[in-house]
């Protein structure tokens, strides 16, 4: 009798010892804490005292399982190496969906729209956030913010313009900002600077430019030798064009404005002709001529590529994606390479994600948990230095063992706090318009339409969007 009621014992205290570490869930506990002959009181006792010394390690919801939809662009590498991680200090079990921007934005809204979603977390593309958060599919975060864990330092070690943007959004009046947190911001930002080849420039006494005109400059001096003076993302129809080569011209010319109006006003109205959209358009046709013979089908990937084989000398693109060119196992410049703020003032468009819990999640406090380590400065951090991609806290854009290993973060971090959001991000049809952008402007950079014929044809095409989406009269 003795040795039988020692063998329950045992077994119970193996349960608890489960329960505790998150190798046995509660469900689970209950069950064989039931075939075990306890009370349903002495149950409730041990989940609610197992519940505190869990939440005081960290714990409070091992056992959980949480799936995550991420954007497979850099993010998912470092969110694998740190699934075990996770399991030993949270006891959650992670399981991720990593997807392209395509093939991410049907997901999400699909998840969205049914009655419960497959994911307890998702990230959310700046560009995206009027139509997923302004739809009233997320959670708001404001009453988490009190879990968050010792030295999160949120919201004062990011960017105020990039909480605006991928934090806070006020539903009722659909515009960016207010008091209401959806998403914190991360896994990655979105920086846009110039990348060069400081050998080069050298060599042919140029300095990084300052001015659009240098940069032509600069392009057609350094074409020579096998080497393209310059490269664009110019596949017709592809976003990057727009957002990092066309808009970077734009906004960084005196008197810049994208859109006139308001979507609220039904007068929202595009001005792709005015002389600063035309210029950042000819400028890009210009350049064309010191680019490489197959620049006309570069994406982002491809221009990093040409530019780590040695086969570029300048380009402007997300350093998220070109960081990569720093990485001397892949890279045959990463000594060789330098970077600079955009010409002309420094701006840019703002990018980067946010990461928020959808109204009809199934475990959102345990998401909570998740998010806030893979957006935490150990997280980030880490996956800066691995994998050079972009971050979005201020303590990883400048901290001196970083941007020693990797020099285009300050300067990333610089072109980060001054980003200006893209005015057409405030409607749904953000993307529909910067693609029909994209594809007209092909047409100049081919040499088959004038810079103002193709404008005419985007802004056309705007004002057809606008006027089927009720945003202009």
């Amino acid at each position: 009798m003795t040795e039988s009621i020692d063998r329950r014992n045992l077994a119970t205290k193996d349960a608890i010892d489960g329960l505790i570490t998150g190798q046995m869930n509660r469900q689970e506990f209950v069950k064989r804490a039931t075939f075990l002959g306890l009370s349903a009181s002495a149950i409730g006792s041990i989940l609610a005292a197992a519940g505190k010394a869990s939440a005081a390690e960290g714990r409070a919801f091992a056992g959980s399982t949480v799936n995550i939809l991420i954007a497979a662009e850099g993010d998912d590498k470092g969110v694998h190496d740190k699934i075990g991680e996770i399991k030993s200090r949270f006891g959650i079990d992670l399981k991720y969906t990593a997807l392209p921007v395509a093939g991410l934005i049907p997901k999400a809204n699909q998840n969205l729209a049914a009655p419960t979603s497959s994911f307890d977390a998702i990230m959310v593309l700046g560009f995206s956030v009027t139509q997923m958060v302004g739809g009233g599919g997320f959670t708001p975060l404001n009453p988490y913010l009190s879990k968050a864990p010792k030295g999160f330092d949120f919201p004062g070690d990011v960017p105020a313009g990039e909480l605006e943007y991928v934090g806070y959004f006020d539903v009722k009046n659909q515009r960016f900002g207010g008091k209401t947190l959806y998403m914190i911001p991360g896994l990655h930002g979105g920086s846009v600077v110039l990348f060069y080849r400081k050998d080069l420039l050298d060599a042919a006494g140029l300095k990084p430019p300052t001015t659009w005109a240098a940069y032509l400059d600069a392009a057609k001096k350094l074409n020579t030798g096998g080497v393209a003076g310059n490269s664009m993302i110019a596949k017709s129809g592809d976003v990057s064009m727009f957002l990092c080569d066309w808009f970077t011209r734009f906004v960084n010319q005196p008197g810049a404005k994208l859109m006139s109006g308001s979507p609220q006003a039904k007068n929202y109205t595009p001005r792709l002709t005015s002389p600063q959209a035309v210029a950042a358009l000819q400028h890009m046709v210009d350049c064309m001529k010191s680019a490489s013979s197959g620049a006309l089908s570069y994406d982002f990937t491809v221009s990093t590529n040409a530019f780590s084989a040695g086969k570029t000398a300048m380009m402007m693109i997300w350093s998220t994606i070109a960081g990569p060119v720093y990485n001397p196992a892949t890279s045959k410049v990463a000594n060789k390479v330098s970077v600079a703020v955009p010409p002309g003032g420094g701006k840019a468009v703002r990018g980067g994600w946010g990461m928020g819990i959808p109204k009809n999640a199934q475990n959102k406090d345990a998401a909570w948990t998740v998010i806030t380590y893979l957006t935490s400065k150990e997280w980030e951090q880490y996956q800066t230095l691995k994998y050079q991609t972009d971050p979005t806290r201020n303590s990883t854009f400048f901290n001196p063992k970083l941007d020693k290993a990797l020099p285009y973060l300050p300067v990333a971090g610089k072109v980060f706090q001054k980003a200006q959001i893209l005015e057409i991000a405030n409607i749904p049809e953000t993307f529909e318009l910067i693609t029909a952008a994209a594809e007209e402007f092909s047409a100049a950079l081919s040499g088959s339409s004038s810079a103002a014929e193709a404008a005419k044809k985007a802004n056309d095409r705007w004002i057809g969007v606008l006027k089927k989406g009720g945003h202009l009269k």
